[in-house]
Protein backbone atom coordinates (compact mmCIF):
# COMPACT_ATOMS: atom_id res chain seq x y z
CA UNK A 1 0.00 0.00 0.00
CA UNK A 2 1.34 3.44 -1.21
CA UNK A 3 2.19 5.87 1.60
CA UNK A 4 -0.50 8.23 3.14
CA UNK A 5 0.17 12.04 2.78
CA UNK A 6 -2.03 14.20 3.95
CA UNK A 7 -3.85 15.09 0.96
CA UNK A 8 -4.19 11.10 0.20
CA UNK A 9 -8.04 10.96 -0.84
CA UNK A 10 -8.37 14.26 -2.88
CA UNK A 11 -8.50 14.50 -6.37
CA UNK A 12 -7.69 17.54 -8.23
CA UNK A 13 -8.92 18.50 -11.56
CA UNK A 14 -6.02 20.54 -13.00
CA UNK A 15 -6.74 22.68 -16.79
CA UNK A 16 -3.66 24.67 -15.99
CA UNK A 17 -0.45 25.26 -18.01
CA UNK A 18 3.24 26.28 -17.38
CA UNK A 19 4.40 27.02 -14.04
CA UNK A 20 2.55 28.69 -11.62
CA UNK A 21 -1.05 26.90 -10.86
CA UNK A 22 0.80 23.64 -11.97
CA UNK A 23 3.27 24.10 -8.94
CA UNK A 24 0.49 24.22 -6.55
CA UNK A 25 -0.72 21.06 -7.88
CA UNK A 26 2.34 19.60 -7.36
CA UNK A 27 2.94 20.77 -3.94
CA UNK A 28 -0.78 18.60 -3.22
CA UNK A 29 0.24 15.94 -5.46
CA UNK A 30 3.58 15.17 -3.57
CA UNK A 31 1.49 14.51 -0.05
CA UNK A 32 -1.06 12.22 -1.53
CA UNK A 33 -3.64 14.06 -3.57
CA UNK A 34 -3.95 12.62 -7.33
CA UNK A 35 -4.01 15.58 -9.35
CA UNK A 36 -4.82 15.29 -12.79
CA UNK A 37 -3.38 17.04 -15.63
CA UNK A 38 -6.00 18.17 -17.98
CA UNK A 39 -4.11 18.87 -21.68
CA UNK A 40 -4.86 19.64 -24.86
CA UNK A 41 -4.55 17.28 -27.45
CA UNK A 42 -2.25 17.47 -29.93
CA UNK A 43 0.55 19.00 -28.12
CA UNK A 44 -0.60 19.14 -24.71
CA UNK A 45 0.68 21.30 -22.02
CA UNK A 46 3.13 23.96 -23.85
CA UNK A 47 5.61 23.80 -21.31
CA UNK A 48 6.42 20.30 -22.50
CA UNK A 49 8.06 21.62 -25.72
CA UNK A 50 8.59 25.21 -24.19
CA UNK A 51 12.48 26.12 -25.30
CA UNK A 52 13.98 29.18 -23.22
CA UNK A 53 17.57 28.70 -23.39
CA UNK A 54 19.92 25.84 -21.78
CA UNK A 55 19.66 23.93 -18.67
CA UNK A 56 16.00 22.88 -18.89
CA UNK A 57 16.78 19.37 -20.70
CA UNK A 58 19.05 17.00 -19.34
CA UNK A 59 19.57 14.13 -21.42
CA UNK A 60 16.12 12.61 -22.14
CA UNK A 61 14.54 14.31 -19.05
CA UNK A 62 12.75 18.02 -19.12
CA UNK A 63 13.93 19.00 -15.53
CA UNK A 64 11.42 21.69 -15.40
CA UNK A 65 8.09 19.22 -16.48
CA UNK A 66 9.68 17.13 -13.51
CA UNK A 67 9.90 19.58 -11.11
CA UNK A 68 6.02 21.32 -12.00
CA UNK A 69 4.49 18.08 -12.63
CA UNK A 70 5.69 14.68 -10.92
CA UNK A 71 3.61 12.54 -9.48
CA UNK A 72 0.52 13.88 -11.60
CA UNK A 73 -1.84 11.94 -13.95
CA UNK A 74 -1.82 12.98 -17.46
CA UNK A 75 -5.35 13.35 -19.72
CA UNK A 76 -5.46 14.82 -22.92
CA UNK A 77 -9.44 16.15 -24.49
CA UNK A 78 -10.32 19.04 -26.99
CA UNK A 79 -12.76 20.25 -24.14
CA UNK A 80 -13.64 22.57 -27.08
CA UNK A 81 -15.83 19.96 -27.89
CA UNK A 82 -18.97 18.81 -26.28
CA UNK A 83 -17.66 15.12 -26.31
CA UNK A 84 -14.52 16.41 -24.44
CA UNK A 85 -16.27 18.87 -22.22
CA UNK A 86 -18.73 16.08 -20.67
CA UNK A 87 -16.13 13.81 -20.32
CA UNK A 88 -14.67 16.32 -18.48
CA UNK A 89 -17.55 17.10 -16.35
CA UNK A 90 -17.87 13.52 -15.76
CA UNK A 91 -14.48 13.80 -14.06
CA UNK A 92 -16.30 17.05 -12.33
CA UNK A 93 -18.43 14.67 -10.60
CA UNK A 94 -15.75 13.04 -8.77
CA UNK A 95 -13.53 15.70 -8.20
CA UNK A 96 -12.74 17.50 -4.96
CA UNK A 97 -10.60 20.79 -6.50
CA UNK A 98 -11.02 22.37 -9.78
CA UNK A 99 -7.81 24.13 -10.16
CA UNK A 100 -6.96 26.20 -13.28
CA UNK A 101 -4.34 28.93 -15.10
CA UNK A 102 -7.12 29.65 -17.83
CA UNK A 103 -8.32 33.59 -17.96
CA UNK A 104 -11.88 34.36 -17.15
CA UNK A 105 -12.71 35.05 -20.75
CA UNK A 106 -11.12 31.65 -22.21
CA UNK A 107 -12.93 29.20 -18.95
CA UNK A 108 -15.71 31.07 -20.06
CA UNK A 109 -15.34 30.71 -23.74
CA UNK A 110 -15.35 26.78 -22.29
CA UNK A 111 -18.71 27.37 -20.42
CA UNK A 112 -16.59 26.01 -17.10
CA UNK A 113 -16.84 28.75 -15.00
CA UNK A 114 -17.96 28.52 -11.28
CA UNK A 115 -21.73 28.21 -11.69
CA UNK A 116 -20.94 25.54 -14.76
CA UNK A 117 -18.87 23.54 -12.57
CA UNK A 118 -20.66 23.75 -9.86
CA UNK A 119 -24.03 22.89 -11.65
CA UNK A 120 -22.14 19.60 -11.89
CA UNK A 121 -20.91 19.04 -8.61
CA UNK A 122 -21.61 21.60 -5.88
CA UNK A 123 -19.33 20.76 -3.21
CA UNK A 124 -16.18 21.15 -5.43
CA UNK A 125 -13.57 23.29 -4.31
CA UNK A 126 -13.10 26.05 -7.14
CA UNK A 127 -9.67 27.27 -7.01
CA UNK A 128 -7.31 29.51 -9.92
CA UNK A 129 -4.47 31.80 -10.19
CA UNK A 130 -3.79 34.36 -12.83
CA UNK A 131 -1.21 37.39 -13.34
CA UNK A 132 -3.46 40.57 -11.97
CA UNK A 133 -6.06 39.26 -9.78
CA UNK A 134 -10.01 38.74 -10.85
CA UNK A 135 -11.55 41.73 -10.39
CA UNK A 136 -11.15 45.04 -11.99
CA UNK A 137 -10.74 45.69 -15.60
CA UNK A 138 -7.54 44.38 -16.48
CA UNK A 139 -8.48 40.23 -14.74
CA UNK A 140 -8.63 39.24 -18.21
CA UNK A 141 -4.56 40.31 -19.02
CA UNK A 142 -2.33 38.12 -20.14
CA UNK A 143 0.29 37.53 -17.00
CA UNK A 144 3.56 35.67 -17.08
CA UNK A 145 6.44 35.61 -13.80
CA UNK A 146 9.00 37.92 -15.64
CA UNK A 147 5.41 40.80 -16.07
CA UNK A 148 2.59 40.12 -13.76
CA UNK A 149 4.63 39.42 -10.57
CA UNK A 150 8.46 40.64 -11.39
CA UNK A 151 7.64 43.92 -13.50
CA UNK A 152 4.40 44.73 -12.10
CA UNK A 153 5.23 43.65 -8.71
CA UNK A 154 7.80 45.99 -7.97
CA UNK A 155 10.55 43.04 -7.64
CA UNK A 156 12.76 44.38 -9.97
CA UNK A 157 12.78 47.88 -8.75
CA UNK A 158 13.25 46.49 -5.49
CA UNK A 159 16.23 44.32 -6.65
CA UNK A 160 17.99 46.81 -8.79
CA UNK A 161 20.23 49.29 -7.32
CA UNK A 162 19.46 52.42 -8.58
CA UNK A 163 21.22 53.40 -11.90
CA UNK A 164 22.09 50.04 -12.71
CA UNK A 165 20.60 47.94 -15.49
CA UNK A 166 17.14 46.16 -14.82
CA UNK A 167 17.56 43.04 -12.34
CA UNK A 168 16.59 40.05 -14.79
CA UNK A 169 14.26 37.72 -12.88
CA UNK A 170 15.20 34.40 -12.04
CA UNK A 171 13.31 31.57 -13.59
CA UNK A 172 10.10 30.65 -12.18
CA UNK A 173 10.80 33.13 -8.69
CA UNK A 174 7.27 34.38 -8.70
CA UNK A 175 5.50 31.45 -10.00
CA UNK A 176 7.16 29.10 -7.14
CA UNK A 177 6.32 31.67 -4.71
CA UNK A 178 2.44 32.15 -5.82
CA UNK A 179 2.19 28.24 -6.23
CA UNK A 180 2.50 28.11 -1.99
CA UNK A 181 -0.27 30.86 -2.10
CA UNK A 182 -2.47 28.81 -3.97
CA UNK A 183 -1.78 25.61 -2.80
CA UNK A 184 -2.64 27.27 0.92
CA UNK A 185 -5.54 28.73 0.01
CA UNK A 186 -6.33 25.34 -0.98
CA UNK A 187 -5.36 23.45 1.72
CA UNK A 188 -7.85 25.90 3.91
CA UNK A 189 -10.70 25.79 1.61
CA UNK A 190 -10.78 21.61 1.82
CA UNK A 191 -10.34 22.56 6.15
CA UNK A 192 -13.05 24.42 5.45
CA UNK A 193 -15.38 22.21 3.70
CA UNK A 194 -14.53 19.25 6.09
CA UNK A 195 -15.26 21.23 9.15
CA UNK A 196 -18.47 23.19 7.59
CA UNK A 197 -19.52 21.25 4.14
CA UNK A 198 -19.70 24.55 2.15
CA UNK A 199 -16.90 25.15 -0.61
CA UNK A 200 -14.77 27.81 -1.31
CA UNK A 201 -13.71 29.62 -4.55
CA UNK A 202 -9.99 30.63 -3.96
CA UNK A 203 -7.91 32.86 -6.17
CA UNK A 204 -4.27 33.91 -5.99
CA UNK A 205 -2.59 36.08 -8.43
CA UNK A 206 1.51 36.81 -9.46
CA UNK A 207 0.57 40.30 -8.44
CA UNK A 208 -0.79 39.31 -4.90
CA UNK A 209 2.27 37.39 -4.73
CA UNK A 210 4.43 39.71 -5.09
CA UNK A 211 2.81 42.10 -3.11
CA UNK A 212 2.84 39.79 0.17
CA UNK A 213 6.69 39.16 -0.52
CA UNK A 214 7.09 42.94 -0.69
CA UNK A 215 4.56 43.48 1.96
CA UNK A 216 7.83 45.32 4.41
CA UNK A 217 8.51 47.65 1.55
CA UNK A 218 5.03 48.00 0.65
CA UNK A 219 3.87 48.86 4.06
CA UNK A 220 6.79 51.34 4.82
CA UNK A 221 6.48 52.91 1.70
CA UNK A 222 3.46 55.13 3.33
CA UNK A 223 6.11 56.43 5.46
CA UNK A 224 6.99 59.79 3.94
CA UNK A 225 10.31 59.01 4.59
CA UNK A 226 10.82 55.96 3.84
CA UNK A 227 13.07 55.49 0.72
CA UNK A 228 13.46 52.24 -0.71
CA UNK A 229 16.93 52.72 -2.00
CA UNK A 230 18.76 54.71 1.11
CA UNK A 231 21.48 56.95 -0.19
CA UNK A 232 24.26 57.78 2.14
CA UNK A 233 24.09 56.99 5.98
CA UNK A 234 26.33 55.05 8.13
CA UNK A 235 26.78 51.87 7.09
CA UNK A 236 26.06 49.45 9.54
CA UNK A 237 29.60 46.68 10.15
CA UNK A 238 27.20 44.13 11.86
CA UNK A 239 24.51 43.99 9.04
CA UNK A 240 26.72 43.91 6.83
CA UNK A 241 28.82 41.46 3.52
CA UNK A 242 32.05 40.79 3.55
CA UNK A 243 34.61 39.78 0.70
CA UNK A 244 37.08 37.59 1.01
CA UNK A 245 40.52 37.56 -0.31
CA UNK A 246 39.14 34.87 -3.15
CA UNK A 247 35.89 37.04 -3.52
CA UNK A 248 33.03 35.01 -1.43
CA UNK A 249 30.93 36.79 0.60
CA UNK A 250 30.42 36.55 4.01
CA UNK A 251 27.10 37.90 5.39
CA UNK A 252 26.44 39.30 9.06
CA UNK A 253 22.96 40.08 10.35
CA UNK A 254 23.80 40.59 13.69
CA UNK A 255 21.00 42.85 14.80
CA UNK A 256 21.69 42.82 18.66
CA UNK A 257 25.78 42.71 18.23
CA UNK A 258 26.70 43.30 21.67
CA UNK A 259 26.42 39.30 22.75
CA UNK A 260 28.77 38.49 20.12
CA UNK A 261 31.69 41.16 20.00
CA UNK A 262 33.95 39.59 22.26
CA UNK A 263 34.05 36.12 19.97
CA UNK A 264 33.77 38.36 16.90
CA UNK A 265 37.30 40.51 17.77
CA UNK A 266 38.67 36.95 18.97
CA UNK A 267 37.13 35.46 15.77
CA UNK A 268 38.91 38.00 13.26
CA UNK A 269 42.23 38.20 15.29
CA UNK A 270 41.19 41.72 16.42
CA UNK A 271 41.15 41.52 20.46
CA UNK A 272 42.18 44.91 20.44
CA UNK A 273 39.31 46.40 18.95
CA UNK A 274 37.90 45.72 22.67
CA UNK A 275 40.01 48.57 23.86
CA UNK A 276 39.74 51.03 21.25
CA UNK A 277 38.34 53.90 22.67
CA UNK A 278 35.66 53.95 19.80
CA UNK A 279 34.48 50.97 19.93
CA UNK A 280 34.67 50.11 23.69
CA UNK A 281 30.58 50.50 23.88
CA UNK A 282 27.68 49.78 22.10
CA UNK A 283 27.20 53.88 21.33
CA UNK A 284 30.80 54.19 20.35
CA UNK A 285 30.46 51.44 17.73
CA UNK A 286 27.13 53.20 16.62
CA UNK A 287 28.70 56.30 16.18
CA UNK A 288 32.32 55.13 13.99
CA UNK A 289 30.51 52.36 12.18
CA UNK A 290 32.18 53.31 8.98
CA UNK A 291 35.39 52.78 10.27
CA UNK A 292 34.58 49.62 12.21
CA UNK A 293 32.99 48.22 9.23
CA UNK A 294 36.33 49.40 7.19
CA UNK A 295 38.34 47.21 9.75
CA UNK A 296 36.49 44.25 9.83
CA UNK A 297 35.84 44.10 5.72
CA UNK A 298 39.92 44.74 5.42
CA UNK A 299 41.07 41.94 7.90
CA UNK A 300 38.43 39.44 6.18
CA UNK A 301 40.01 40.35 2.75
CA UNK A 302 43.42 39.32 3.88
CA UNK A 303 42.33 35.41 3.34
CA UNK A 304 40.52 32.93 1.25
CA UNK A 305 37.47 31.50 2.35
CA UNK A 306 38.93 28.25 3.58
CA UNK A 307 41.08 30.05 5.79
CA UNK A 308 37.90 31.27 7.65
CA UNK A 309 36.03 28.75 7.38
CA UNK A 310 36.64 26.65 10.24
CA UNK A 311 36.56 29.57 12.35
CA UNK A 312 32.83 30.99 11.31
CA UNK A 313 31.61 27.35 11.58
CA UNK A 314 31.91 27.33 14.96
CA UNK A 315 31.22 30.78 15.97
CA UNK A 316 27.26 30.89 17.69
CA UNK A 317 25.85 34.00 15.72
CA UNK A 318 23.60 34.88 12.70
CA UNK A 319 25.96 34.87 9.45
CA UNK A 320 25.99 33.20 6.51
CA UNK A 321 28.46 32.59 3.51
CA UNK A 322 26.89 33.84 0.29
CA UNK A 323 26.11 30.17 -1.80
CA UNK A 324 25.89 30.05 -5.14
CA UNK A 325 22.95 27.72 -6.64
CA UNK A 326 25.81 25.01 -7.77
CA UNK A 327 26.20 24.93 -3.99
CA UNK A 328 22.77 25.19 -2.56
CA UNK A 329 21.97 21.76 -4.38
CA UNK A 330 24.61 20.37 -2.38
CA UNK A 331 24.39 21.76 0.86
CA UNK A 332 24.70 19.52 3.74
CA UNK A 333 21.22 21.19 5.41
CA UNK A 334 19.49 20.95 2.17
CA UNK A 335 20.00 17.33 1.99
CA UNK A 336 19.66 16.29 5.52
CA UNK A 337 16.05 17.81 5.64
CA UNK A 338 15.10 16.45 2.56
CA UNK A 339 14.79 19.45 0.91
CA UNK A 340 16.00 18.33 -2.16
CA UNK A 341 15.48 14.47 -3.73
CA UNK A 342 16.40 11.70 -6.24
CA UNK A 343 14.29 10.93 -8.61
CA UNK A 344 14.87 7.97 -11.46
CA UNK A 345 13.26 8.40 -14.56
CA UNK A 346 13.95 6.17 -17.42
CA UNK A 347 17.82 5.13 -17.29
CA UNK A 348 18.61 8.74 -15.34
CA UNK A 349 18.83 10.04 -12.21
CA UNK A 350 17.44 13.74 -11.38
CA UNK A 351 17.85 15.75 -8.33
CA UNK A 352 14.23 17.60 -7.98
CA UNK A 353 13.36 20.52 -5.46
CA UNK A 354 10.70 19.35 -1.96
CA UNK A 355 7.83 21.65 -1.27
CA UNK A 356 8.59 24.28 1.33
CA UNK A 357 7.51 22.28 4.33
CA UNK A 358 7.43 18.84 6.04
CA UNK A 359 4.61 16.86 7.20
CA UNK A 360 5.67 14.25 9.76
CA UNK A 361 9.36 15.27 8.77
CA UNK A 362 8.84 14.38 5.43
CA UNK A 363 9.10 17.16 2.66
CA UNK A 364 9.66 15.01 -0.72
CA UNK A 365 7.02 13.38 -2.47
CA UNK A 366 5.59 10.01 -0.15
CA UNK A 367 5.22 8.57 -3.63
CA UNK A 368 8.13 9.93 -5.81
CA UNK A 369 7.17 9.20 -9.72
CA UNK A 370 7.75 10.80 -12.47
CA UNK A 371 5.86 13.49 -14.69
CA UNK A 372 2.75 11.81 -17.06
CA UNK A 373 2.90 11.48 -20.60
CA UNK A 374 0.52 13.44 -22.41
CA UNK A 375 -2.56 11.51 -22.19
CA UNK A 376 -0.98 8.54 -20.22
CA UNK A 377 -4.19 8.04 -18.13
CA UNK A 378 -6.74 8.91 -20.42
CA UNK A 379 -8.45 5.71 -21.15
CA UNK A 380 -7.60 4.24 -17.13
CA UNK A 381 -9.91 7.63 -16.01
CA UNK A 382 -12.55 7.62 -18.07
CA UNK A 383 -13.49 3.77 -17.91
CA UNK A 384 -13.81 5.03 -14.12
CA UNK A 385 -16.46 7.15 -14.85
CA UNK A 386 -18.40 5.17 -16.95
CA UNK A 387 -16.80 5.13 -20.75
CA UNK A 388 -16.52 1.80 -22.83
CA UNK A 389 -13.73 0.38 -24.38
CA UNK A 390 -15.76 1.19 -27.69
CA UNK A 391 -16.99 4.65 -26.67
CA UNK A 392 -13.31 5.82 -26.08
CA UNK A 393 -12.38 4.28 -29.72
CA UNK A 394 -14.67 6.56 -31.21
CA UNK A 395 -13.66 9.48 -28.91
CA UNK A 396 -10.07 9.14 -30.15
CA UNK A 397 -10.98 8.53 -33.52
CA UNK A 398 -12.21 11.89 -33.63
CA UNK A 399 -9.41 13.47 -31.91
CA UNK A 400 -11.49 14.27 -28.84
CA UNK A 401 -9.08 12.30 -26.54
CA UNK A 402 -5.40 11.20 -26.85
Amino acid sequence: MANQGVFSGVRVLELAQHVFVPGAGVLLADQGAEVIHVETTGAGDPFRSLKLGGGRQLGNVNLALEQNNRGKKSIALDLKSEEGREAFLKLVETADVFLTSLRPKAIRALRLDVDDVRARNPKIIYARGNGVGFKGREADKAGYDAVSFWARGGLCHAMTIPGNKSTPPRAAFGDHSGSVSLAFAISGALYKRAATGEPSVVEASLLSTALWMLSADVTYSQHPDYETHPEGGTRSPFLNGYITRDGRQIQFTLLDPNPVWPSLCKLLGLEELQADPRFKDPQGRQQNGEALADTIAERIGERDWADWREGFEAWDAPWELNRTVHEVSEDPQALANGMVFNLDIGDQTVRLVSGPATFNGHAGPIDPKGSPKLGEHTDALLAEVGYSAEALGKLRAGKVVQ
